[in-house]
């Protein structure tokens, strides 16, 4: 395991409510990005302000790529029937469009507003950055997840680790943001974290300044305990958002949960620093239930039960990973900590190919690596590669630019 690098971030350019710093070293370099904010708009005109060059180079071609992959694989999507003919009679562009349509109404508003800033600031098409927004309803990407407090941690903390296996020839490691949301009014929520890339403002790394953190495993294997989906409802990268930026308890998360209309076949893992646990959530459109150690699921002998754990590998029906994932967290059971996490679980089980992130919820510290980018060298997975460690505390006590 290569060093983890700690170096302070490296302030690069300010602007109105917004500061751009780099972070890592070498090639393992991320930008960090603060902004400030009475309103969305406020948030995205200083984000796209910031990262205009990276945003403009990075989301036409990812749209034109995911745009090729969704016409050359339409028929293995896990989507319903007449969503495939539309895409195959309409355009990907007009079923997104409509994606978006059905969204609306439990949409916070903010959001289009910090999308139309961002626009703005970068004269990109509002409408290319709406659509690509839309994309994480129709693909699932194979994650992992863990949390863990109390008697399996060293010192008792609570953590969690996500991992994001997705389509690395996407490119989406060569554009790696952390981005860190000040609101300057209530309306906003609190300051919370945003590890995801250049444009994308959904969340699906994410952790928060009241010690909680959040992380997804989309589903294609589920069991007949998952409910139905639905294309109507708001699209789970904005719940996830929601969750990070509004939420002040773990109890206001599930009950946020329970009360949304809800839309595909997830796992969802949230933890909590204040209370020292974690949970893990079995979503669907018309069904939702919430484990933590005692009773998670599914019980197998592929996936059993650990006291102060809760976990899922690559998918909820997956007995290779969800089995190679319990041995290793078995293995360090009682003395689990970051750095054992980075070393000995997502690079022993191979999860984590585009992006891992370890979140320590006691100490508010995140550790981040992402996949190798273009012209870069060495191992090609981010579990592989060199992990950045970030001082939440410090980034979330940051001021405003007086420019």
């Amino acid at each position: 395991m290569l060093p983890i690098a700690d170096d302070p971030p490296r302030l690069i350019r300010t602007v109105p409510n917004g500061l751009l710093y780099q972070v890592g070293v070498g090639e393992d370099q991320s930008w960090l990005v603060h902004v400030w904010g009475m309103n969305g708009y406020d948030y995205g005109f200083a984000y796209g302000t910031l990262l205009s060059e990276q945003i403009i180079q990075f989301f036409p071609k990812l749209y034109a790529y995911l745009e090729q992959e969704i016409i050359d694989h339409l028929e293995h999507l896990k989507l319903p029937k007449w969503l495939k003919q539309l895409i195959a009679d309409e355009g990907l562009a007009f079923a997104l469009d409509m994606q978006n349509l059905l969204a609306q109404a439990y949409m916070d508003p903010e959001i289009y507003h910090e999308l139309r800033g961002i626009a703005d600031a970068t004269k990109i098409d509002y409408d290319l950055l709406l659509r690509l927004h839309m994309f994480g309803e129709l693909t699932r990407g194979h994650c992992s997840l863990y949390g863990v407090w109390g008697k399996a941690t060293l010192n008792g903390k609570t953590l969690q680790m996500r991992t994001f296996d997705w389509d690395i020839d996407a490119g989406l490691q060569d554009y790696p943001v952390i981005t860190i949301y000040h609101p300057r009014s209530p309306t906003l929520g609190h300051t919370f974290t945003n590890i995801a890339w250049a444009g994308y403002i959904g969340v699906l790394t994410g952790m928060s300044s009241t010690m909680m953190g959040i992380g997804s495993i989309g589903i294609l294997f589920p069991d007949d305990t998952f409910g139905d989906e639905s294309v109507v409802g708001l699209p789970f990268i904005f719940l996830q958002r929601y969750l990070m930026q509004y939420s002040e308890t773990l109890d206001d998360a599930l009950s946020y949960i329970t009360n949304i209309r809800r839309t595909c076949h997830l796992i969802l893992g949230i933890s909590d620093g204040k209370l020292g646990t974690g949970r893990i959530i079995q979503y669907s459109h018309s069904l939702v239930r919430f484990f933590d150690d005692i009773n998670l699921q599914p019980l197998t002998d592929w996936h059993p039960r650990l006291d102060n754990v809760v976990y899922e590998g690559m998918d909820w029906l997956c007995p290779a990973f969800q089995s190679k994932l319990y041995e290793q967290i078995r293995a360090q059971y009682g003395q689990i900590t970051p750095e054992t996490t980075i070393q000995s679980i997502p690079a022993v089980v191979k999860t984590g190919d585009v992006q891992v992130a370890v979140y320590d919820l006691t100490d508010n510290m995140l550790y981040v690596a992402n996949a190798r980018g273009e012209g870069e060298h060495g191992p090609l997975p981010a579990y592989q590669r060199q992990f950045i460690k970030l001082d939440l505390n410090i980034e979330y006590a940051r001021v405003p630019p007086t420019i």
